[in-house]
């Protein structure tokens, strides 16, 4: 069984698109001396987990302007 540690990490919208588009910017990068690109694949994986959280975030957004729920407070 491996031990892996987890954290809670708060950060707002813009922070977290920062953290986005420098995963992408990294990803993206052409390394000579490095074939096949496997040093990519941990970002690649937090990138998408990344944009994951994201779309929760503009779906809950979504969600409260349709309920009419401004700032916690119910209409």
């Amino acid at each position: 069984m491996s031990k892996v540690a987890s954290a809670t990490i708060k950060c707002t919208e813009s922070e977290l698109v920062l953290l986005i588009n420098s995963l992408e910017m990294t990803t993206s990068a052409k390394v000579p001396c490095v074939e096949g690109g496997e040093w990519k694949a941990p970002y690649k994986t937090l990138k998408a987990d990344l944009l994951s959280i994201r779309n929760q975030l503009i779906e809950h957004k979504r969600l409260q302007v349709i309920e009419g729920d401004i700032d916690g407070q119910s209409k």
